[in-house]
């Protein structure tokens, strides 16, 4: 019996494999409750869409969860980021999202609230983003090409985010090809 349940568990972490940069990013289901604010900068209707009714040239994802400590400690560097693309212009192209893996409402606004949030985050209580994107750790960050209904993975990284001004040259340099 032991050896049948090690097999099946091996099996599962062979195909729980995460999506990668050159690879098609899931159409993800999203629920959340959002504000207005949120919902107008992500050109969306209500508090159920899909990643591909957001209007944007491109959306940098990042998948969190209010419990991970690397995650609290990327929080502020996050913010930065946000307003660093605000201040530059380049939030009319690249817009960002957070999607808090196995997290409730609750635990996402009190994780908000926490660290001044300022760019939408939406509730995966069920871990069901975060199973279509492969069970990655957390934080995750993905940078999605959403031109012409693609959603193409343009750069990945899981981990923390270390150097904000390195990361968001990244971001830009890739979305500027």
């Amino acid at each position: 019996m032991k050896k049948k349940l090690f097999i099946a568990l091996a099996w599962l972490l062979l195909i729980a494999v995460p999506v990668q940069a050159g690879e098609t990013f899931p159409d993800l289901s999203m629920m959340a409750k959002m504000s207005p604010a949120h919902q107008e900068y992500l050109s969306v209707t209500g508090n159920e869409f899909k990643i591909s009714d957001i209007k944007a040239d491109f959306v940098l994802i990042e998948v969190y969860s209010m419990y991970c400590p690397i995650c609290q400690r990327d929080a502020p560097k996050m913010n930065t980021l946000y307003d660093e693309l605000a201040k530059t212009g380049q939030d009319k192209r690249i817009k960002v999202l957070g999607i808090a893996a196995g997290n409730t409402p609750y635990e996402v606004e009190f994780y908000r609230k926490k660290f001044m949030v300022e760019y939408p985050l939406v509730e995966d209580p069920d871990y069901v983003q975060h199973k279509a994107v492969g069970e990655v750790g957390t934080p995750a960050f993905y940078l999605l090409d959403l031109r012409e209904g693609r959603m193409l993975i343009l750069f990945s990284q899981i981990g923390e985010l270390e150097d904000v001004d390195a990361f968001l040259k990244i971001i830009v340099e890739t979305t500027e090809k």
